[in-house]
């Protein structure tokens, strides 16, 4: 199920009366929206248009649309939309209306970028008007409906999860007051798993990860202390003697120039072997008698000739490595806001973490997955230039200590008096040179 997400656009709508619209003065909102579009495994398409903050975050859904075979099947303004934002969606011509089908058509163009069927050959006639249609078009600008060659057979989709599993989580903050110290913060927004598609275009062959969709919930922390990060790269040993490298090179002639050359090859050094001294002959001969009995050549070599073949020992590239997180927090709720919200954010992060069911109870689904960032000067503030950056995380563990002071203490309402909580998380992808995309005043990752 693909999926891409809109940059957040902001939009100011009337909110006085019908006159003071008409006129074109009066009161006005100004907020932020972004719209995500997904191709659902039927093949209809549906976009979501959310109220958010300037960043993105903090998302409320407003409307949902789906169009199929370049019809609209329904368009479900939702209760969270105001009176104003309701006018708006509901008049093509407006501001809002109009920022939206922006909105749509850049989600859409990410979307198909990230598809298989893009690197393919672009979108499928059908794909074009379901994007116009999600937009508030009528679809009729786009090619003929009877013009589906290039339609390509939908992706393989999961299972849908069992009933009763959470997909929306609140947006949660300790100490409550935090946004107003404007102190440096910790930011974990949850959203669903992603899966990777294959990728099997002309230019590159792999996986491709779509775009997460919008966060699903949040948790606000102070920033801990003993933060730390580890950038490793896999590199280790490797042997290769003089006489690995020639039958590397015979395996390589008889396989790209043909057999007969292989042969001649294999002569070649034959020849070479016998030019050259007794020692030298004798060595490559109990090499060879080695491989030919089974056993270590080069532990033959060394018990009768007190030498081994030259091991050519080099240090190689094996492969990336993913990065690991852990962080420590103490929970301590100094009133019965705070100690809900305490309860509430280990909720999040134990709910957040497990695996899902799916319906038939035959495979299990992906838990939710973490993207987190240092913010300097409190919640609303800007990406920290002296802290790490991460990729998308993975939760590994969550661990609670519900006695940190060694004695068992609690409210007279049963909530403890403090909590140690305890993370391991996991980038789900590897850290790779051009990732380091921002300008050298970060630290980036």
């Amino acid at each position: 199920m693909a999926s891409a997400t809109s940059d957040p656009s902001k939009v100011s709508i009337f909110t006085g009366t019908s006159q003071q619209r008409r006129s074109g003065k009066g009161p006005r909102d100004v907020n932020y929206y972004k719209s995500e579009v997904t191709r659902l495994g039927d093949g209809s398409v549906k976009r979501e248009t959310y109220r958010t903050d300037a960043q993105g975050n903090n998302a409320v859904k407003i409307q949902e649309v789906v169009s199929k075979d370049g019809k609209e099947t329904s368009n479900t303004i939702l209760s969270t939309a105001s009176a104003g934002e309701k006018r708006g969606l509901s008049d093509s011509g407006s501001t809002l209306a109009r920022s939206v089908k922006t909105q749509t058509g850049n989600a859409n163009e990410k979307m198909v970028k990230n598809e298989t069927e893009a690197a393919a050959g672009g979108q499928t006639s059908i794909g074009k008007k379901n994007a116009e249609v999600i937009a508030g078009g009528s679809g009729n600008n786009a090619d003929n409906d009877n013009s589906e060659s290039n339609t390509k057979p939908a992706a393989l989709q999961s299972e849908a999860a069992t009933e009763g599993t959470r997909n929306k989580f609140p947006n949660l903050r300790y100490p409550v007051n935090i946004a107003n110290t404007k102190q440096d913060i910790i930011k974990f927004d949850m959203h669903e798993y992603v899966p990777s598609k294959i990728v099997g275009g002309e230019k590159q062959v792999g996986f491709s990860r779509g775009e997460l969709g919008p966060s699903i919930g949040s948790v606000v922390l102070p920033i801990p202390s003993g933060i730390s990060d580890q950038n490793k790269a896999d590199w280790g040993s490797s042997s290769m003697t003089a006489l690995d490298v020639a039958k590397v090179d015979i395996a390589k002639t008889a396989i790209f120039d043909g057999l007969s050359q292989g042969v001649d090859k294999f002569s070649s050094y034959i020849d070479k072997i016998k030019k050259n001294p007794g020692a030298t002959a004798d060595a490559v001969g109990t090499s060879l008698v080695a491989a030919a009995a089974g056993v270590q050549g080069q532990e033959l070599l060394s018990r009768t000739t007190g030498q081994v073949l030259n091991p050519n020992m080099e240090l190689l590239f094996k492969g990336p490595s993913l990065r690991p997180f852990s962080f420590k927090f103490q929970l301590s709720p100094r009133d019965k806001e705070e100690a809900n919200e305490v309860i509430k954010i280990m909720r999040f992060f134990k709910q957040g973490g497990a695996p899902i069911r799916s319906k038939s109870n035959l495979f299990l689904k992906s838990p939710h997955i973490f993207r987190i960032k240092y913010v300097k000067m409190g919640e609303n503030g800007e990406l920290h230039r002296g802290l790490n950056a991460f990729k998308t995380c993975a939760l590994q563990s969550f661990g609670v200590n519900y006695t940190p002071t060694g004695n068992y203490a609690t409210y007279s309402d049963g909530v403890m008096v403090s909590y140690d909580i305890t993370m391991s998380f996991s980038e789900i992808t590897p850290i790779f040179n051009d990732d380091y995309n921002i300008d050298d005043s970060f630290i980036g990752f």
